[in-house]
């Protein structure tokens, strides 16, 4: 068995939970940048990117460790060829979209800036677009040199941490495959390198894989479960520190929780992992575009009323735009990215 059922639906979730924080962000700055509250616990952006990492971790690592020895090395090669043009693909239309839009001038995200809502949105796409500098982050930019003043999409910085982090992990397990307990090994690397936020999650989803099989507490895992929502948004300078502990909490309650992750590997949630990646990096476009357009328009109602319309409708747009990104781009470049490191490796 090389997936664990349930975990693509959770991370539809997640990808979810940070557009719906990012829009509420618009249109209640004070939600995030003022006083906190439980609600803030739950609607979590950074929390829900720490656990993307965690998911990477466990996801790349599942396979190596349930295969042999010999598969393992042919999966770390296979899996390092391909991560980069795995990713390439939506990074690429997302950021080509948002050059298209900004061109046609379709972004409105200033315009509703006057308004006098979040001016968090107004520190975006201040520049002159220009093709070859989109060109330019699509292929590098992204991954190695990420610049939120000139980036034509802010949330594709967790990109370039997918791909180090990836290619860190990789050549960690390379040799840790071998030792048996490398679980404990991978849980420290992970422990010691929260200067490095991606990283640290990458290895501490690494670890819960090679976890002794057991069974939790049911008490145990509702316990762990309101400790890692606790601590999720504590603040200070172990803020970051605490919610990668906490998501790796989260993953680990999840992968305790077989019901749950029933739940989430029904079709509405496994349709929402699959579009994920492609919901994550072109809301950023949808939110400047389609839902600054219509807050800057529909002024004549109270806000309550047209924060609502605004979002079922962006909300409804984002779900088919994704779908069909995913359709015709992601799930193409996956493909894709399968045939060059199967090609390589056989000329190899």
């Amino acid at each position: 068995m090389t997936r664990v059922h349930g975990l693509e639906g959770a991370r539809g979730v997640a990808a979810f939970i940070v557009y719906f924080h990012h829009f509420l962000l618009i249109f209640y700055p004070d939600f995030y940048f003022g006083e906190h509250n439980w609600i803030n616990h739950f609607i979590n952006a950074d929390l829900a990117v720490s656990w993307f990492f965690v998911h990477s971790g466990f996801v790349l690592s599942y396979k190596i460790f349930s295969s042999t020895n010999e598969e393992a090395i042919f999966i770390l090669k296979d899996q390092s060829l391909r991560r980069y043009f795995r990713l390439l693909p939506v990074v690429l239309f997302s950021i080509t979209a948002t050059y298209v839009f900004m061109k046609l001038g379709l972004v409105y995200h200033q315009e509703l800036m006057s308004f006098h809502y979040s001016k968090w949105l107004a520190n975006y796409l201040k520049f002159t677009p220009e093709f070859l500098n989109a060109l330019k982050e699509s292929f590098w930019g992204i991954y190695f040199n990420f610049k939120s003043s000139t980036t034509f999409n802010p949330n594709l910085w967790t990109i370039g941490t997918e791909l180090i982090g990836s290619y860190v992990l990789f050549s960690v397990l390379a040799p840790l495959k071998f030792f048996k307990r490398s679980g404990i090994v991978l849980l420290l690397i992970g422990l010691l390198s929260f200067k490095y936020k991606g990283i640290m999650c990458f290895f501490l989803g690494s670890s819960l894989c090679r976890l002794p099989k057991h069974k939790t507490h049911l008490l145990l895992l509702i316990f762990i479960f309101g400790l890692a929502i606790y601590i999720s948004d504590f603040g200070g300078p172990y803020g970051s520190y605490l919610r990668n502990i906490s998501a790796f909490i989260l993953m680990y309650a999840l992968l305790q929780t077989t019901k749950m992750r029933d739940i989430l590997n029904k079709s509405l949630f496994k349709w929402l992992g699959d579009v994920s990646y492609s919901l994550y990096a072109i809301h950023f476009l949808i939110l400047v575009s389609l839902t600054s357009f219509l807050g800057s328009r529909m002024t004549n109602l109270p806000k309550t009323q047209m924060v609502i319309i605004n979002f079922i409708i962006s909300s409804l747009v984002l779900f088919l735009v994704s779908h069909f990104i995913y359709k015709w781009i992601d799930a193409p470049g996956i493909l894709l990215s399968k045939k060059f490191s199967k090609k390589i490796l056989k000329s190899g």
